[in-house]
């Protein structure tokens, strides 16, 4: 009778230990999701948990589990959180184009028949009536954006705020320094305008010299500078340089086929002072 006695407590231990060992027992997630403009929601659902202890006294440690979504079909069986034994929820990042389109939260129960998920969504935490803040996108969801990110310039040590900036040798943002009339060049250095202040204008002077179909030297009040800015005209005509006339300095010499004759007019327009 001992014997039957030990094979009975052997027996009870393992029916004890296989009832330890059991599963916790599942709620069926079916649904079918939508985008706004009517087509189904392809992509996944990335579903994650804190530690919590369910209502048969199952240790659920903190994890995730990430269920593909394929035309929109969502199909996911998860241990209930509401009958667990301290507060518990699911948070759930819905996943497509290469990031995060969602987030939301989940409160399952028990139930022997599949629920939808509009039957478990919540607006915030189980005892809490704040909603919490959005969920942090690493930049890696974002596609595209690290690539984006790399290829824009970044500041340089030499950057400085309020003043024109410029792309330097190493495609880092950096300051131009000067003063604050200098001139900024291509290169991205400054200085001094390069005289243009200095730059003037004549407009139709009348070249000196006594028009009689015989002289044929005129003489300007100052040398056109650079020489090609001069126009000169007569009676309204504009002379072509080694053609009609040659300049030197501020002399102007007509051709002989060009002299200019008795009732003649004669205008010069030109820059002086800078190239």
């Amino acid at each position: 009778m001992a014997w039957v006695r030990r094979a009975a407590g052997m027996a009870a231990a393992w029916l004890w230990a296989g009832a330890a060992w059991a599963a916790p027992p599942l709620t069926q997630i079916h649904d079918v999701l939508y985008k706004a403009d009517g087509t189904p929601f392809n992509g996944s659902a990335v579903i994650s948990w804190r530690s919590f202890t369910a209502a048969d006294a199952s240790n659920i440690p903190t994890n995730q589990v990430t269920v593909q979504i394929v035309g929109g079909l969502l199909r996911v069986r998860l241990v209930p959180t509401t009958n667990a034994r301290e507060t518990a929820y699911y948070i759930v990042r819905f996943n497509a184009e290469g990031r995060t389109q969602f987030t939301e939260l989940w409160a399952v129960p028990p139930s022997a028949t599949p629920v939808r998920v509009a039957d478990i969504r919540i607006p915030s935490p189980p005892g809490s009536n704040v909603t919490p803040p959005p969920s942090v996108v690493q930049i890696s969801d974002v596609m595209g954006l690290s690539e984006a990110l790399a290829a824009r310039p970044a500041k340089s040590i030499a950057f400085a705020p309020g003043r024109v900036a410029f792309i330097d040798a190493m495609g880092e943002i950096a300051a131009v320094s000067g003063g604050p009339g200098d001139c900024v060049r291509a290169n991205g250095t400054a200085g001094p305008c390069g005289g243009a202040a200095n730059i003037g204008f004549v407009d139709m002077e009348a070249p000196q010299g006594p028009i009689n179909g015989i002289n044929r030297v005129f003489l300007l009040s100052q040398a056109p500078s650079p020489a090609a800015s001069l126009h000169l005209y007569r009676n309204g005509i504009l002379q072509k340089p080694s053609v009609d006339y040659v300049l030197s300095g501020n002399t102007v010499t007509f051709l002989s086929v060009s002299t200019p004759q008795p009732g003649d007019e004669l205008a010069a327009s030109y820059r002086t002072g800078g190239q």
